[in-house]
């Protein structure tokens, strides 16, 4: 039966979810799924709360039920992918971000996203370049894939491409003393020592628990950072 959105069952049922009351609506959706036994929606319902109580492997089989009844279902490949990733099943969580890049018209920004991030995990370089490019693209007014790609970009010795992008970053977010110490890195693996100074400096200040930047500092200018 087709999941009819005015059924009392099913409203009383998503006025529990929302409320984050996962025992009742753990129950109602289970009683629901009765009813409604081909609804995608409602297994990830199911899924959604096993994932709230800390159940992921319980989670993940329903979104595989959602699966089954709807194989084009990007919200619970998803949501999937990110209980392997929690799990630490990343070879089959990064086979599931990838199956929603195959699906047009979906937002594929999250999941080359963990796709980058996984990657990036697991050493393979070049692939996770190539997520947070797609990232870049997908979710331009987003600048997080800068961050891990001028890290990727510093190890392959690109450094000139590593600046620009860590620039783009600085510029919506200067007070992200992390890029600040990147920038510094970067700058002096390309033997601007005085702009690097200048990154260096900003780190510590913006983080005063930041001890590379400060060792850093120390090694260029001979000066004790408190």
């Amino acid at each position: 039966m087709k999941l009819k959105h005015d059924d009392p069952e099913y409203i009383s049922a998503m006025r529990l979810l929302i409320l984050g009351d996962w025992d009742k609506a753990e129950e109602a959706f289970l009683k629901s799924a009765e009813t409604y036994r081909e609804s995608a929606f409602i297994q990830l319902a199911l899924g959604n709360i096993a994932y709230s109580r800390g159940k992921l492997d319980v989670s993940a089989e329903y979104y595989d039920s959602a699966i089954e009844l709807k194989p084009d279902f990007s919200t619970a490949y998803y949501k999937k992918g990110v209980c392997l990733y929690r799990m630490g099943l990343l070879e089959h969580s990064l086979e599931t971000f990838k199956k929603i890049l195959t699906f047009p018209n979906q937002s594929h920004a999250m999941a080359s996203y963990f796709i980058g991030l996984i990657n990036n995990f697991l050493g393979r370089d070049n692939e996770a370049v190539e997520a947070f490019a797609e990232l870049r693209q997908t979710s331009p007014e987003s600048k997080i894939a800068n961050f891990y790609m001028a890290q990727l970009l510093y190890k392959q010795h690109n450094f000139d491409e590593a600046v620009e992008l860590l620039s783009e970053l600085l510029d919506v977010a200067p007070q992200f003393a992390e890029v600040q110490f990147q920038m510094g890195k970067t700058l002096l693996a390309k033997h601007k020592d005085f702009e690097a100074i200048k990154y260096y400096k900003n780190a510590p200040e913006l983080n005063p628990s930041d001890s590379h930047a400060k060792s850093a500092l120390e090694l260029l200018t001979d000066v004790q950072w408190p």
